[in-house]
């Protein structure tokens, strides 16, 4: 049994509006839309499970029907960190004595245009190393800095840089093992994979299309209108 977990409960603040991003519109539809009707429309999905705000889930709970899409278990509260909203999350399914080849396809709400194909290429990897991510190259020089004058501490080879993506596919078993160690021993990461890397397991990383990329910022809005616009012109889908 696979399960989506969907992350909307960041607050956005980049994106400079007053409401969470996941309603912002592209294509007259909102943000979250395109990400639960990609995952509703995956045969490779059996439900899906929304981390959002407080204040979003009643709008959300109206939103799902309004738009035909299928799979949704449930919309939960979502906690302070994604870490923590997560972590409910897989404590929510050990409940329900999921089978052994269980994985969790963890995404960002507003990553919008990922492909079936490759939601398959990241499940495989999943399903060979126990953990995969789908990323793509970085193409920029990345430098790291120490302290807040941020003089330049050293710069890593480019050639090993991997900016990484969503979903993040981890084997329940490894999911379940890799969060209860995180809570015990105090780790934190912004990344659910960085959590299965700390218990020494493998992830591997799937290369996926840069337009499987995570809105922030306003001018976003304005590429993933085009990207959408492109998709559907293409192929009258932006998922396949």
């Amino acid at each position: 049994m696979n399960i989506a977990v969907v992350c909307a409960g960041g607050n956005g603040e980049r994106m400079k509006t007053k409401e969470n991003k996941i309603f912002l519109t592209i294509g007259d539809k909102p943000l979250i839309y395109y990400t639960l009707k990609t995952f509703s429309e995956y045969d490779k999905v059996d439900g899906i499970i929304i981390t959002a705000g407080r204040e979003n889930i009643g709008r959300l709970e109206e939103l799902i029907p309004m738009y035909g899409i299928e799979k949704v278990l449930s919309v939960d509260e979502a906690y302070r960190t994604r870490q923590e909203s997560t972590y409910h999350v897989i404590e929510k399914l050990k409940k329900l004595n999921l089978p052994t080849e269980s994985y969790l396809l963890i995404h960002n709400a507003v990553n919008l245009f990922v492909r079936h194909s490759e939601l398959d290429e990241c499940l495989s990897a999943a399903q060979r190393f126990g953990a995969g991510l789908l990323g793509f190259e970085a193409t920029d020089t990345v430098k790291i800095v120490k302290g807040r004058d941020h003089f330049i501490d050293h710069t890593p080879n480019r050639a090993s840089l991997w900016i990484a993506q969503t979903p993040q596919i981890i084997r329940f078993d490894i999911a379940v093992k890799a969060f209860e160690i995180a809570s015990e021993r105090g780790i934190v990461a912004t990344d659910d994979t960085t959590l299965v890397e700390a218990i020494h397991e493998q992830v591997k990383f799937v290369s996926c299309s840069r337009e499987n990329f995570k809105i922030t910022y306003p001018q976003d809005l304005e590429l993933a209108s085009r990207i959408l616009t492109k998709r559907v012109k293409e192929s009258n889908c932006w998922y396949a």
